[in-house]
């Protein structure tokens, strides 16, 4: 349904398979030899960490 305008807009943005191709890899650091889901994990414990900084000092060092 619809007109011919839509029609053809529509059929040139999508790749001749209907599906859009997923996007890029974000780039990571040459100097850090992580990938980005090693990378996520860090940052996503040290959150954690970050959110009750005082207990988790007190576990890791007595």
């Amino acid at each position: 349904m619809g007109c011919e305008l839509t029609k053809l807009a529509s059929s040139t943005t999508q790749n001749p398979s209907g599906r859009e191709s997923p996007p890029p890899p974000p780039a990571t650091d040459s100097r850090l030899p992580l990938t980005a889901r090693q990378k996520y994990t860090i940052i996503a414990s040290w959150k954690a960490v970050a959110r009750a900084m005082e207990p988790t000092g007190v576990y890791m060092f007595v």
